[in-house]
């Protein structure tokens, strides 16, 4: 219920600014797959525009997001948004940029191959708060075009990570990796998507077992809690890294 009426205020507020530019607000990720976590999940906002938006119109999203990031209200600052012209969903370049919004920084983000997976998301189990249901606009997302994303953004964002040691070294991001991991993992051997939680657990049970107790681990974290297991993370990862490789070949 919390999350409902924060998001029909946030709809209020781009309602005022964006009127008949806007077609609708869809919720992915998390919510979506039933999965909400109120310590460590977004609220991962989706807003559906009929075109490209103007410098004045971002200007002003940007302005209402950051006094919504800074209000007293519930769940607040988990909500995370992206401003997606409708054309998008059918045909995109993973190199073009969104309006993006996420932990009180307003700014243009690449779409990237893993939008392809949350388009897959959205358009499955998304939550429709406002406007046409979502598969009447987004195309349809095969099984071999998300393993195809999967697959690119595995080497186009997780491979050089592997390098970045001042944000892996931090506790939630190798939680974040894990997890992330887990489910990438899941959905290579099973040609499905689940949430992180469930993707976890079934990890456990399905990847060697040195990896038991670090997912284990990364399942039970709690916010602000230390966790160090940098070398293990990056083991994990390139275990996922080559099996999707072993894969493809």
């Amino acid at each position: 219920m919390m999350i409902t009426n924060i998001l029909q205020q946030l709809l209020l507020n781009l309602q005022s600014i964006l009127e008949n530019q806007m077609i609708g607000l869809y919720v992915g990720g998390s919510v979506a797959t039933n999965y909400f976590n109120e310590k460590t999940s977004d609220i991962d906002c989706y807003i559906i525009t009929t075109n490209e938006l103007s410098t004045n119109t971002i200007q002003q999203l940007q302005d209402i997001h950051e006094q919504f990031y800074l209000s007293q209200t519930l769940y607040a600052q988990k909500v995370e948004a992206s401003y997606i012209p409708k054309s998008i969903l059918i045909n995109f370049n993973s190199k073009d940029v969104r309006p993006y919004f996420n932990e009180g920084n307003f700014y243009l983000a690449p779409y990237g191959s893993n939008f392809v997976i949350e388009l897959y998301v959205l358009r499955e189990q998304g939550i429709r708060v406002f406007g046409p249901d979502i598969k009447k606009l987004a195309k349809e997302i095969t099984i071999n075009d998300l393993r195809l994303a999967i697959e690119s953004n595995l080497n186009e964002y997780w491979r050089p990570m592997l390098a970045n040691v001042e944000k892996l070294s931090r506790s939630d991001y190798q939680v974040f990796a894990i997890l992330t991991m887990c489910r990438t993992l899941y959905t290579l051997e099973t040609n499905k998507i689940a949430s992180k939680p469930d993707a976890a657990h079934w990890a456990i049970e399905n990847t060697p077992g040195m990896f038991k107790e670090l997912i284990e681990k990364a399942l039970s974290w709690q916010p602000k809690h230390f966790f160090d297991r940098f070398k293990e993370t990056q083991y994990f990862i390139n275990y996922v890294l080559n099996t999707s490789r072993e894969q493809s070949s």
